[in-house]
């Protein structure tokens, strides 16, 4: 993540957001985090993957939203085309940073070296009496939720690492010129291991409202159907002939 500078209304009370920064942030994502409590909703539109970092071993969630590095196959100009838009396109540009001069230890902060906002135009972020605007307010609540859904994401994402539910996938994507491209990294849910699960091992993913994330995910891998009908629709981007999924034999997750 970039430098954050912290927002505050007695250096900042100029600033204004551009209209439709979210979108133009999305239009160079191919791939967008996104948290488990979004999963039911994002899988309208995108494959919900899982991923692991190599370096903190933390699992991460993310939709795909392009088959090419830089490119968003679900934004036309300034328009979003997907049914649902995740919460970081939501709250961007904005992000929680660490504080000690307040009492929940963190506050709003953004990246100055963007282009999201403009000191004409736009929503004004704070008020003629240095409040923040009802739309900062929002978003604000928005980033002090999103602290919990990062906790229940990962919680999810422990709970099906104990029971040995991810798998390792690899994506080739076969393009019609010939050329392959092969996506790694990926995670999934192992179907096979699910349906081995006994009784109470069940129980407990249900209780905990993970079989609904879990099939959410499953069924999110046809939606990779989508992403090579938008591609193909796209005069710029090379025409996809098929895609491909394998196991990662050497790494089941």
């Amino acid at each position: 993540m970039a430098m954050l500078t912290e927002l505050n209304p007695a250096e900042h009370a100029g600033l204004k957001l551009r209209e439709n920064c979210g979108v133009h942030f999305a239009s160079k994502q191919h791939v967008m985090l996104i948290h488990a409590a979004e999963v039911v909703k994002a899988v309208s539109s995108f494959p919900v993957f899982m991923s692991r970092s190599a370096s903190t071993g933390r699992w991460h969630m993310f939709a795909v939203t392009g088959l090419q590095v830089g490119t968003n196959v679900f934004v036309e100009g300034d328009k979003w085309l997907a049914t649902y838009q995740p919460a970081g396109m939501q709250t961007y540009p904005f992000f929680l940073m660490r504080s000690d001069d307040t009492p929940e230890g963190f506050t709003v902060g953004f990246d100055g070296d963007g282009d999201a906002f403009t000191n004409e135009g736009g929503a004004a972020l704070f008020t003629d009496q240095g409040k923040p605007s009802p739309q900062l307010e929002t978003v604000t609540k928005q980033l002090k939720a999103d602290i919990q859904s990062d906790l229940q994401t990962t919680a999810f994402a422990e709970r099906l690492d104990e029971l040995g539910l991810f798998k390792s996938i690899r994506v080739n994507v076969q393009y019609a010129s010939g050329a392959v491209q092969t996506i790694t990294d990926l995670h999934t849910i192992d179907e096979e291991r699910l349906q081995s699960l006994d009784s109470e091992q069940k129980l407990d993913l249900l209780d905990r409202g993970y079989l609904l994330l879990i099939h959410a995910m499953l069924i999110s891998v046809f939606q990779l159907n989508t992403l090579i009908r938008k591609q193909n629709a796209h005069p710029d981007l090379p025409a996809v002939g098929q895609i491909k999924l394998e196991v990662s034999r050497d790494d089941h997750g």
